[in-house]
Order: C-alpha cells, then sequence, then structure tokens
C-alpha cells in the first residue's frame, strides 16, 4: 500500500492536500491537480504522437529499400535480358537466368529488408520466372498471376503493394510488393515481406506506449500491437472512449498506425470543480492560498524542469541529457526517462547520419585522388612529345601524340554519343599507333563524305572493329593489305562498313561470330569485344539495331555498322 501511494502522481497530491487542508479545500487543490493532469496528458500525448511518427519514418525507410531493390532489378541488364526469354529451354537462357538471379541475390544481400523478404522473383508474361530466395515450394508465374496483388494491379506503371495471403500458403498474410520492370509491362519484380517486419517495430514500445497498427481496408481487418493490453482495448471497442487516438496512415501497405494515449481523469470535470471552488472560495481563502502555493510549487517544480529542458532543446544544436528530469519514482519522473531516452534514441541517428556523411567524403576524395595518376601518365607523354619535337623526331612526336589523345578520350568513358568526325579522330589516332607496330603494312582508306561527319554515334564504337580487322584480317596474311571505311544511307538509317582484304573467315566462324559465342581480342587497346560493341549498339538504340558481319574465307572480312541516321543538333533517344 505505501510504495503503491508513492508512485502514484494523483494519490499523492489527494493526501498531501487532505492532510494540510481539511473539508472543502480540498475541492480547491483539485484545481491545480486538473490543470497538472491535462498537462500531463498533453506531454504525454505529444510523446506518444512522436512514437508514430518515428514508427511510420522507419517503415518508410523499409519501403524505400524496398523500392531500391526494384530499381536495382529494372536497371540491371542482365536481368533484363533474361526476362526477355520466352523459355528457359536453352543452356543460354539458363545461364542469363542464374546471372540474373545471382545480380539480384547480391544486391539482396546487402539490403537491409534481407532479412524479412520471404520470397523475391522475377517473372515475365510468358511465364519465365526466376526465384531469388529459396522457398519449400516451387512457384510458377502461374501462381503470381492469380495473387491479389497481381489482379488489382492497375497497369499504370506503378508500383503496388498491399497485405494479402503468401503465395506458397494462402492461411497466411504477408506484405506483398509488384512492380514492373519494363515500359511495356511484361516483366515484373514480387516480393513478399515477413509480417516481422511491422512487430520488429513495435516490439521497442512493448513496456512504454499502446501502439496499434492496422489495415486501413475494413474488409480486411489485420491488426498488430505493442501490447497486449492494446490489443484487449482494441479488440473490446474500448479504446475510443478511454483513450486520445492519434493517427498516421501509411500509404504503401494501407496502413494506419495509431498511438492511444490513456485520458486524464480531470479532464472531464474541471467545470465542475470550479463551481465547487467559487462556493467555498471564502472559507478557505486564508488557508487554501498559502498552502496550495507551497503544495503547487513543490508539485509543478518537476514539470517546469521538465518543460523548460524541451523548450531549451528547440534552440539548441546538440540534443543533450538533463538527469534532473528523472529524479524520483512518480509518472513525471517517469516521462522524463521517457524523454531522454527518446533524446538518446534521436543522438545516436544523428551520429550515424554524420558517419554517413563523412564517409561519404572520404569516398569522394578518393575519387579525385584516382583522377591524378591518368593525368600524371598524360603529362609524361606530352613531355615525351615535345621532347621529340625539340630533338626533330617527327615520327616519335606524331606516335606519342597520337597515343595520348587516343588515352585522353579513352579516360572519359564509352558511353556516351560523339559525331562521326571525332569517332574518325580516335580511329586515325588508333590506326597510326598499329601502322608504326605492324611496320605499315596495310593502308587505311576512309572514305566518307563530309555530308555524315555530323552523324552522332556511339564513343568507341568503330576502334574495336578496326583492331579486329587488323589483328584477325590483315595480320594472319602476312601479306600487305588494306582497310577501307565507307558510308551509307536507306530509310533514314545509316551502315557503316569496315572491310579488309585479308583472311576472311569460313562459314562454321562466321556463324560463331554472329551468334556472339566467337572469340573476341582480350588484350584489344580498349577492352571492348566485338560482340560487347554489338550489345551497347542494341542497349542504346533497339534490338534491330547491331553489327553485321559477311566474309569469305581468303578474300574478305566486312563488318557492317547499323545505327539510326542521327545529327548533332537533334537530341532524339531511343529505347
Amino acid at each position: 500500500m505505501k510504495k503503491w501511494i508513492q508512485h502514484s502522481f494523483q494519490i499523492k497530491i489527494l493526501l498531501t492536500i487532505s492532510i494540510c487542508i481539511v473539508g472543502f479545500s480540498v475541492m480547491s487543490n483539485l484545481v491545480i491537480a486538473g490543470i497538472l493532469g491535462h498537462r500531463l496528458l498533453s506531454k504525454t500525448e505529444d510523446i506518444d504522437r512522436e512514437y508514430g511518427a518515428v514508427i511510420t519514418s522507419y517503415l518508410e525507410d523499409y519501403y524505400n529499400n524496398v523500392n531500391m531493390l526494384a530499381l536495382v532489378a529494372e536497371s540491371s541488364a542482365t536481368i533484363r535480358w533474361a526476362l526477355a526469354q520466352d523459355s528457359l529451354d536453352s543452356t543460354a537462357a539458363k545461364k542469363q537466368a542464374l546471372d540474373a538471379q545471382k545480380s539480384l541475390d547480391a544486391y539482396l544481400s546487402s539490403s537491409p529488408i534481407n532479412r524479412f523478404v520471404e520470397n523475391l522473383v522475377i517473372f515475365n508474361r510468358s511465364g519465365v520466372l526466376i526465384s531469388v530466395t529459396a522457398t519449400t515450394e516451387r512457384l510458377k508465374a502461374e501462381n503470381v498471376f492469380e495473387s491479389e496483388i497481381f489482379l488489382e494491379y492497375p497497369g499504370d506503371g506503378k508500383a503496388v503493394a498491399g497485405i494479402g495471403p503468401a503465395l506458397n500458403n494462402k492461411d497466411r498474410d504477408i506484405l506483398a510488393y509488384l512492380y514492373p520492370l519494363d515500359t511495356k509491362q511484361n516483366s515484373f519484380i514480387y516480393i513478399e515481406l515477413d509480417p516481422e517486419m511491422i512487430y520488429s517495430q513495435l516490439d521497442p514500445y512493448r513496456d512504454s506506449a499502446h501502439i496499434i497498427i492496422e489495415t486501413v481496408d475494413a474488409d480486411r481487418n489485420i491488426c498488430w500491437y505493442s501490447s497486449q493490453e492494446a490489443r484487449t482495448e482494441h479488440e473490446n471497442g474500448n479504446y475510443k472512449k478511454d483513450y486520445l487516438i492519434n493517427t498516421t496512415e501509411f500509404q504503401p501497405f494501407h496502413l494506419k498506425v495509431s498511438t492511444l494515449t490513456k485520458k486524464n481523469i480531470y479532464g472531464q470535470d474541471d467545470y465542475y470543480i470550479l463551481q465547487l471552488v467559487l462556493v467555498v472560495a471564502v472559507t478557505v481563502i486564508c488557508v487554501g492560498i498559502v498552502i496550495s502555493r507551497l503544495i503547487s510549487s513543490r508539485i509543478t517544480k518537476p514539470l517546469r524542469r521538465l518543460s523548460a529542458h524541451m523548450v531549451k532543446l528547440t534552440d539548441e544544436e546538440h540534443l543533450y541529457i538533463d538527469e534532473e528530469i528523472e529524479k524520483g519514482n512518480d509518472e513525471i519522473a517517469q516521462i522524463g526517462k521517457v524523454f531522454n531516452r527518446l533524446v538518446r534514441h534521436i543522438n545516436r541517428l544523428m551520429e550515424k547520419q554524420k558517419d554517413m556523411y563523412e564517409q561519404k567524403q572520404k569516398l569522394e576524395m578518393k575519387a579525385l585522388q584516382a583522377q591524378i595518376n591518368p593525368h600524371f601518365l598524360y603529362n609524361t607523354l606530352d613531355s615525351i612529345r615535345w621532347m621529340a619535337v625539340i630533338q626533330k623526331s617527327n615520327s616519335i612526336a606524331k606516335t606519342v601524340g597520337a597515343l595520348e589523345n587516343l588515352l585522353r578520350n579513352m579516360a572519359k568513358g564509352i558511353g556516351n554519343k560523339i559525331t562521326l568526325k571525332e569517332e574518325l579522330s580516335l580511329v586515325q589516332d588508333y590506326v597510326s599507333l598499329q601502322q608504326v607496330r605492324y611496320m605499315e603494312i596495310f593502308d587505311y582508306i576512309c572514305d566518307i563524305p563530309d555530308e555524315y561527319l555530323q552523324c552522332k554515334i556511339v564513343k568507341m564504337t568503330m576502334q574495336p572493329v578496326i583492331e579486329n580487322a587488323i589483328i584477325h584480317g590483315i595480320e594472319p596474311t602476312g601479306t600487305y593489305g588494306e582497310i577501307r571505311l565507307t558510308v551509307g544511307e536507306d530509310k533514314g538509317d545509316l551502315y557503316i562498313s569496315v572491310e579488309d582484304n585479308g583472311a576472311g573467315m569460313d562459314e562454321e566462324t562466321l556463324n560463331a561470330l554472329r551468334a556472339g559465342t566467337g572469340s573476341g581480342n582480350k588484350n584489344s587497346l580498349s577492352g571492348i569485344g566485338i560482340s560487347n560493341v554489338d550489345e551497347r549498339i542494341q542497349m542504346t538504340y533497339g534490338p534491330e539495331y547491331g553489327l553485321i558481319f559477311e566474309s569469305v574465307k581468303g578474300e574478305f572480312t566486312r563488318v557492317t555498322i547499323h545505327i539510326p541516321k542521327e545529327m548533332e543538333q537533334e537530341e532524339e533517344q531511343y529505347v
């Protein structure tokens, strides 16, 4: 009994007032208790509202990680190629599916949501399905097509999420996510998340707050609770009468997060208490003023300290802990402890954000440092070229200058488009180097009219083709050869041909090259093989474009680059 009285703030007020003021003076002090109860209710409600906001923020972070996983799958060329297949019957299709599975599994392993993902599959409308997570039952694309979330998908190209039965266990509800991986909405990623993701957010508040997470849809009423008391009150329907409810909606999965703050018993009786105080005011004014002031000062001191601490934190750059607001065993001290716990949690989050920012700065510094070595190489080559010029070694100066230009352009990347004129300049630098290496055993003839020089082409497209013509065409013959560049136009498309009169290829080798399985030049200057050039063209302009191969053994080899005609001033994009 004594311990119960010591830990109850309300009973402490009642006993203190009853000892000091008998009779009617008790009623006057109830006004003070009512005001303090109202303030306590407001502070508690604010803290509970912050709890709800924190949980919603974490759920949004998890959802953003799910979106990031979908975007990685959407941007992965490996996954797109795997889902472009109509079936997985061929060896090449199975290899592509395995590569796509490994790629997505690697990113999933490093994702914060990895421990909550139960099923992760990518599939297309042709029935091809690749599962990244291990399941007790083999899933088929038909299972996903029949799921509730796929049937509800509006077909607007946006991600949808919701709560529904699991694919391999219809009696169990999970968090489902569906996202189209291409603009035509022929392929998708489907993710099932364990509801433990929600329980993990509620567990830290098991002893400190009553929180309910429930579905917005009335047809599927699913709830998660932070405590047994919250479950009991919600199921009995009493929480709307006995609690203040603050609700925050989490739109992606159609959930709402509600915090329950128990109403203070004084809030409803304030007006009645004031009437009684007016009646007895004359009787208790002398004794009541003195004693009430002493009591209210003693009671409100921890509240003022707590309030002052909260107000001061709004003007401070760093949140600090005040141990004074935790002193005592009543509800105010409990609020102080909970508030300090919240401040510690916020400080940890701020420190984590600071560490991430410092890590980002270090990575940017390393990227800047990585640029120093190439620049040192360029400056050294430039010095050698000028030494050759001073010593009138024109051939050395020309060779070093060509190498310097070629390396500078290669270091700028290979993904952007440049004009045909700029591409031919890169080719000329490369040819100059190769003519020095092979003692000028071939002629390079560029027969391209000026009207085509402003056409755009993907950078480093022609150099690998020229390189293969020299190494696999001219060099094996052991005789003097010729490499000729020509260009033609048909129905708005460009056909740039690179032809050599070298060794040529037999039909088997030619077919292997067309199928993309032929051996490329692994020691090439740029590291870009013929198959890579063909793939980059198709990824940039579409599958109807690429390389065309023609050859006759012992006579010639002709590689034609087929791309759309795109002038420098145009800004068309090809998908």
